[in-house]
């Protein structure tokens, strides 16, 4: 599995119980991969990689209790924001691995496909929360 443009994520669940939701995500604006705890550290993180690039533009701006409105970007200087692409070859999470390309950000939420690698099945979503429904479905 490839990740090559922005918008694009890989998802790898390492572990996954009751309790716990972890694994890495791959975004080609990181070299590295980015692991996750949780899946509140999971959402957090590819809303980081999709305000730092604007790449699906979002339609309207997130509502916030604080003042700062850069709330979900990244602190500056910590990445590089350029459009470099990055090729991380192959990888797989221990559970489950998914492709994940968010093609609009419409209503505060995201739209687009995931792909199941595994299985090498690919459905619609229309909302994060729909996204994460379905990759629960699987787990």
């Amino acid at each position: 599995m490839r990740v090559n443009e922005f918008g694009t994520f890989g998802i790898c669940v390492d572990v996954h119980s009751d309790d716990k939701f972890e694994g890495r995500m791959f975004v080609s604006i990181y070299e590295e991969a980015r692991p996750f705890k949780s899946l509140h550290g999971l959402i957090c993180e590819m809303n980081k990689a999709l305000e730092a690039v604007g790449i699906p533009h979002p339609f309207q701006e997130y509502r916030s209790f604080s003042e700062n409105k850069a709330v979900h970007a990244p602190a500056e200087g910590k990445e590089n924001t350029a459009k470099k692409l990055y090729d991380h070859g192959r990888y797989s999470g221990r559970i489950a691995t998914f492709l994940v390309n968010i093609l609009y950000r419409q209503n505060a939420t995201w739209q687009g496909s995931v792909k199941w690698v595994e299985n090498d099945k690919t459905m619609n979503f229309r909302s994060a929360l729909e996204l994460f429904v379905l990759i629960e479905s699987i787990l």
